[in-house]
């Protein structure tokens, strides 16, 4: 067997692709297969982080059938007359003491033509 050794990063940008899920071919497009990240879940509480999302970056929480979308940034309501209404200071208060697992998710999971980038 030969090696070759590569000279640029190659094989990193092979990896990153690798982690952003299996490529499927849907109508005639590229998409991921991959398209969630459960960042928390207990019981019957989901908390997911979405691939190929819009801005602003964001997370979704679902609870007893309800569901909403929450900012990264600050933990607000993106749909402030949505679901969970009743639980959003819960969902502010999980969201400070969780932030950088938010942060980390939300960069581990952008497709290379993902329209919102990484957060810094």
């Amino acid at each position: 067997m030969i090696e070759i050794a590569f000279v640029n990063d190659c094989v990193s940008k092979l990896q990153s692709c690798l982690d952003q899920g299996p490529i499927v071919l849907y109508q005639g497009k590229e998409l991921r297969s991959l398209n969630e990240e459960v960042v928390d879940r207990i019981g019957g509480l989901r908390v997911t982080i979405r691939a190929d999302e819009h801005p602003p970056p964001h997370f979704h929480v679902e609870y007893n059938g309800e569901n909403n979308s929450f900012s990264i940034e600050d933990g607000a309501p993106l749909y402030p007359n949505n679901g969970l209404k009743q639980y959003f200071r819960n969902i502010n208060k999980w969201h400070s003491n969780n932030r950088g697992a938010l942060v980390a998710a939300w960069n581990r999971t952008r497709p290379d033509n993902c329209p919102v980038g990484p957060i810094q």
